[in-house]
């Protein structure tokens, strides 16, 4: 899911990371989840780590999908509260250890999938977005929050991941939209700036 050098990075600071990240934007996330046509049951959270975004969703099943058992291991202790990481009152979340781009999940069973602050760092973005597009069924919903490198922040945000010997490949909102429309999506880009949300529906 993320490249080798992203998966170490996040390897070695699970145990930190929900300390210096700020909370999903669970408006931004309700606003996009709600282009869904009827209810989300079954939430899929592509690159999910600690499960930081999958808390912000309410849905029946929660999973957190991801390379980085650390991370993962965050996500699974999400129902003690902690410094730096919120407990879920909503229950433990599912977790499986492994890349979006290759799924054990079957056709048209998932009503929402998201990727937050985590698209660029997937090697294999097309093939994640492929994937995201078998899983939903029809009226399901993909939802991707990312940086916008063409923004003075984002740019930063680019060249300093890079610095350190991330392989991140980030995406302008147009971009990113373009890459949903090519698998099929209908596309709709929500929100702008330093952050940006697309979403696609499955139609």
């Amino acid at each position: 899911m993320h490249g080798l050098g992203d998966v170490r990075f996040f390897d070695r600071v699970a145990r930190l990371y929900d300390w210096v990240m700020p909370a999903a934007d669970q408006q931004s996330l309700a606003a996009a989840l709600s282009r869904a046509d009827g209810d989300i049951d079954r939430l899929l959270d592509f690159g999910g780590g600690t499960g930081r975004a999958t808390i912000a969703v309410d849905a029946a099943e929660r999973t957190v999908v991801d390379i980085s058992r650390p991370m993962l291991r965050r996500a699974q202790a999400r129902t003690a509260s902690g410094p730096g990481r919120p407990a879920d009152p909503s229950g433990p979340l599912a977790t499986v250890q492994g890349d979006a781009g290759r799924l054990a999940v079957g056709d048209n069973t998932i009503d929402a999938a998201i990727v937050v602050d985590a698209f660029h760092h997937m090697p294999a973005q097309a093939a994640v977005v492929s994937e995201a597009q078998r899983v939903l069924r029809p009226g399901g919903v993909f939802v991707v929050r990312e940086f916008d490198p063409s923004h003075p922040l984002g740019w930063l945000l680019a060249r300093g991941e890079h610095s350190i010997g991330m392989n991140s490949t980030f995406h302008t909102p147009a971009e990113l939209a373009e890459l949903l429309a090519d698998a099929g999506f209908e596309v709709e880009i929500l929100d702008a700036g330093f952050e940006y949300t697309v979403v696609g529906t499955n139609r």
